[in-house]
């Protein structure tokens, strides 16, 4: 049963682009609209952000972080717990936005933006929901 469930996890983060990223300051939460290109071996999301965006100042803030991708016509919905994590290195962050722009090459007059920083978020856990009640609970391979 659970090689079935995290088959389903599996294509849900491989077949999406978008997903809605929860952030806080501490206090006050706020969703935001992404789009991400995700290393699936090691379970790590990457998206673009303004540096002075809200989101991007809650992740500094409070580095704790939910992603929410579904498919809303199966009835099926998925949640990440993840970390945000900086990355420090110029040639790391220049080879992710390399990939990141081979998947959406339509980004690509955003992520050159001087304020555009490449974001990190290493997914920690997994919840796939099925229909009301039917939810499967996992540690992510990075955990």
């Amino acid at each position: 049963m659970s090689k079935e469930k995290m088959q389903i996890i599996d294509q849900l983060i491989l077949a999406k682009d978008t997903c809605v990223l929860a952030t806080s300051d501490g206090i006050k939460p706020h969703t935001s609209l992404m789009i991400y290109f995700v290393d699936h071996a090691t379970m790590k999301f990457y998206f673009l952000s303004g540096k002075d965006s809200r989101k991007h100042k809650n992740l500094k803030k409070c580095p704790h972080v939910s992603l929410l991708i579904d498919r809303r016509d199966e009835d099926v919905a998925l949640t990440i717990e993840g970390v945000y994590s900086p990355i420090k290195r110029k040639q790391t962050v220049e080879a992710i936005t390399k990939l990141y722009l081979m998947k959406h090459p339509d980004m690509k007059e955003f992520a050159d933006h001087p304020e555009t920083e490449l974001i990190r978020i290493e997914g920690k856990h997994a919840m796939l929901v099925q229909g009301h009640s039917d939810i499967f609970s996992t540690k992510l391979k990075n955990s």
